[in-house]
């Protein structure tokens, strides 16, 4: 069974952490081709290594033999009297899921909470995303907040 190492991540993470962005949006376009039907990435490769390029970015990759297999994006922000860590992305690659790569994800985020003072751990999660759902209640998230829409 291969190791899996949650580090800090870095420029040279870019393309990597794209082609797993590029999954997700896959998953997107297929849940909700009304609202993402040319969706090919939430971020550019640009962005992406601009963000990896930051001192202290917020994202962490899952790492196997040298291989990128998942990531987390964290973002703090302020909410009432306090701040939270949101967590504004996370993937792991399809070939390596169910082997408890998003749990250490998690649990890394939740250790960067810590370290930053935050109260909470929030996500936001989309209805047809099962096993996302299921994947976050299993950890113990719970629902915070709805949204609903209405279409038109």
């Amino acid at each position: 069974m291969n190791t899996t190492l949650i580090r800090n991540s870095n420029p040279n993470d870019t393309d990597s952490v794209y082609s797993l962005l590029c999954i997700i949006a896959e998953l997107h376009k297929n849940g909700r081709p009304d609202m993402f039907p040319d969706l090919i990435s939430k971020y550019t490769p640009q962005e992406v290594y601009e963000r990896l390029s930051k001192d202290e970015n917020g994202v962490f990759v899952a790492e196997q033999d040298g291989r990128v297999v998942g990531y987390v994006f964290c973002d703090i922000i302020k909410e009432g009297n306090g701040l939270t860590l949101y967590i504004d992305d996370l993937c792991v690659d399809p070939d390596v899921r169910s082997r408890g790569i998003g749990r250490m994800l998690i649990d890394r985020a939740k250790e960067y909470a810590a370290e930053k003072n935050c109260g909470f751990l929030m996500l936001n999660v989309w209805e047809f995303n099962e096993n996302a759902v299921a994947f976050y209640e299993k950890y113990g998230f719970s629902t915070r907040t709805r949204h609903m829409e209405l279409k038109i």
